[in-house]
């Protein structure tokens, strides 16, 4: 836990509340388009909507990080992140692989229990 993970850690908080921030424009501009303010109120409605995004992202992350056991929460779990051994490239490769031969395995059987039900039916109905 030392300064390069709380920094990481606030550069997260940052980006959080980019997105909120983001998100909440784009909440405050559809309920403008929907409700017709941004029409009525097109002098001042642009600003407060931009204000409120900004104040609802940067409120949100202020509030995420105002508990101190909150933040150590966060500091921790990176921590644990640090210790995750990830699999080598080649591994990767070979599980990968595994993976599509067992997909295509599986389509492939399913496809002939599907033509032969198809058939079974078709016989049955007609």
């Amino acid at each position: 836990m030392g300064k390069d993970d709380a920094t990481w850690l606030n550069i997260c908080y940052l980006a959080l509340a980019g997105i909120l921030a983001y998100v909440a424009f784009s909440a405050f501009y559809t309920v403008g388009l929907q409700s017709g303010w941004s029409d009525r109120f097109d002098d001042w409605y642009p600003l407060l909507s931009r204000m409120g995004a900004l104040l609802a992202g940067g409120g949100a992350v202020l509030w995420l990080r105002s508990s101190i056991s909150r933040r150590e929460y966060h500091l921790s779990a990176i921590g644990e992140v640090r210790k995750v051994t990830w699999p080598s490239a080649a591994d990767t490769k070979r599980m990968t692989l595994v993976v599509v031969v067992v997909v295509a395995i599986f389509s492939v059987i399913l496809t002939i229990f599907d033509i032969l039900w198809s058939k079974v039916l078709q016989f049955i109905l007609s």
